[in-house]
């Protein structure tokens, strides 16, 4: 094989990185995430084969320039995994680890220091999905999004006391819409919320419509 490596160096480089590849995917499979074992390993695997395949290239190319194609090819696959849900978007950590796949992949094909590097790579992306997952649903506070259509009357009159109400329990308003009034006087309203922890939308409903010309909430 001219210009590559010996065939047992290569061989190697594909098993480490079917290996690195698969503990980041075999990670996500357990968490039925859009991309799961097969998808990282096989952009790790591809990943190192460009690298092998640029380094095969005589000293006057630059290898440089299939990496970084690899590393701004990986923006399209990551997309794939990345689901708008109403007002939550789900899928970006996948996407960003199917990103470090591709590095990890690359230090792999690289070999030499390399493989360190994916190693401790692989281990560190690992720990941040396992264990910061972990931080995440018990020490950092998770917040909800809503959406709500109200339908007020005097809604310019209304509009500074709602926003007093929210405030006082710990809701922030995302966006606002407000409609023109109709022949009896009634406007509608879309708000995006984001809700603290502890405040439901029954108990939210509740007050709102305690104020006076706010006469429904439905929420999506």
């Amino acid at each position: 094989m001219e210009g590559f490596a010996e065939l047992p160096e290569v061989l190697a480089k594909l098993a480490v990185a079917v290996v690195l590849g698969g503990v980041i995917g075999w990670e996500r499979e357990t968490h039925d995430r859009p991309a799961g074992l097969r998808t990282h390993v096989l952009v790790c695997v591809g990943s190192a084969v460009y690298m092998i395949l640029s380094m095969s290239f005589s000293q006057n190319a630059d290898p440089g320039r299939i990496a970084s194609q690899v590393a701004a090819g990986m923006g399209f696959l990551g997309a794939g995994t990345i689901i708008r849900h109403g007002n939550a978007v789900r899928g970006l950590t996948t996407a960003a680890s199917l990103w470090a796949v591709a590095a990890i992949g690359l230090c792999v094909g690289r070999g030499e220091a390399g493989y360190m590097i994916a190693i401790a790579t692989t281990v560190f992306v690992f720990i941040t999905l396992r264990g910061l997952s972990w931080v995440e649903r018990r020490v950092l506070t998770k917040r909800r999004y809503k959406a709500a259509t109200l339908q007020v009357r005097r809604v310019r009159e209304l509009m500074p006391r709602l926003q007093s109400l929210l405030d006082g329990q710990g809701v922030r308003v995302q966006s606002c819409e407000i409609g023109d009034p109709d022949a009896e006087g009634l406007s509608e309203v879309r708000l995006n919320l984001r809700l603290p922890p502890g405040v439901g939308t029954d108990r939210l409903t509740i007050t709102m419509t305690s104020l006076e010309d706010l006469l429904s909430v439905d929420w999506d």
